[in-house]
């Protein structure tokens, strides 16, 4: 790549999106961004129609890597591996760039020699209506169950645009900086298709997990030690997608034991200056284990339950409360009278 231009690597993984993924691709091509020289990189996970054919189209311009399928997350590894820029971006293979993604951020960079990672908020769109204005938003809240998003409580310190002279659309908007890491206990607080994150930063240890919320994983790797620069303001647009979504209620107990590990793996191990207290990070981990635990129970897993149950009762992790009182009773209880109560549960709110 070019030594005297910016270069940025773009890593695209895809698995059977052939009827999407042009526009991801396009999108990449069409940033404002002048003096960058762009290397795109698509990771195809295995897929199984004609992906590879609509990539090759592209000749010189996109890097096609194809391999076994094996998950977004080794996917996202292979590419980070595999790029030769500078910087490193990250785009899905469903999802869209705005025009000014890249150019936004190099020169919001500019103004905090330092920082060299930096992410932005984004919408989600349906056909040509956004639905989701505030998709960072509508993420962190999922996870902390609450209405509103405070970014100062996760950033230390918080800019207008108009600070530094930037305005997007005629309009300023916020910018938060500092150290993110605690507040990651908590909840994702970032998308990895908007970051744009300097290969210094990269250590080998630091790659998307091989699970479910791999991301989340990798974001917290990543802010262990670094500062990160926040825009609350769109430079990508999210595909949003029909069917069941993995923050429905019928699946719940995969997303909650991936961030008991990150808990426990990331957390309760690291040496970061940024790391909670260990008596914090504790209750998190008990918290995250009793909603496992009626998680189990709703699905009708009393083993699962019961399990959880035992490990709650060994480390002193109940806490008072009628409802969880309830929800211990009931794992030690025969399954067919746990499965009654639960049916019997869902009839009456269907009421």
């Amino acid at each position: 790549m070019g030594k005297n231009k910016r270069t940025v690597s773009v890593i695209v993984p895809t698995y059977n999106r052939a009827h999407y993924i042009s526009e991801a691709i396009d999108s990449i091509l069409a940033q404002d961004i002048v003096d960058c020289e762009l290397e795109i990189i698509v990771v195809d996970d295995g897929s199984k129609d004609n992906t590879e054919e609509v990539v090759r189209n592209y000749g010189n311009r996109v890097r096609y890597i194809r391999q076994e399928n094996q998950g977004a997350g080794v996917a996202r590894n292979r590419g980070i591996d595999e790029a030769r820029g500078e910087w490193i971006a990250f785009l899905d293979s469903d999802d869209r760039w705005l025009p000014y993604k890249l150019s936004l951020q190099f020169e919001v960079l500019g103004h905090f020699p330092g920082f060299n990672i930096i992410h932005s908020n984004f919408y989600t769109f349906d056909g040509d209506r956004i639905i989701i204005p505030r998709g960072l938003d509508y993420w962190v809240m999922s996870f902390r169950e609450e209405n509103a998003v405070d970014w100062s409580l996760a950033y230390s310190r918080k800019y207008r645009s108009s600070d530094f002279n930037i305005q997007l659309d005629r309009m300023d908007f916020d910018i938060y900086a500092g150290n993110i890491f605690a507040a990651l206990l908590y909840a994702s607080y970032g998308a990895c298709w908007t970051m744009l994150i300097h290969r210094s930063c990269l250590g080998n240890d630091i790659r998307f997990a091989e699970h479910t919320y791999e991301d989340y994983w990798f974001l917290c790797k990543l802010a262990e030690h670094n500062e990160i620069v926040f825009l609350d303001v769109p430079t990508a647009e999210n595909r949003g997608h029909g069917g069941e979504r993995i923050t429905s209620r019928e699946y719940l107990i995969d997303p909650l034991k991936c961030h008991l590990a990150i808990c426990q793996s990331i957390f309760m191990g690291s040496k970061s200056p940024f790391k909670p207290d260990n008596a914090v990070i504790d209750d998190k981990c008990k918290d995250l284990r009793l909603r496992l635990m009626k998680e189990y129970m709703k699905k009708g897993d009393l083993e699962g339950a019961k399990n959880i149950r035992a490990l709650l009762d060994k480390t002193a992790g109940f806490r008072g409360g009628m409802t969880n009182s309830l929800y211990r009773l009931l794992t030690y209880l025969p399954f067919n009278i746990v499965s009654h109560l639960v049916r019997a549960k869902r009839n009456i709110a269907g009421r």
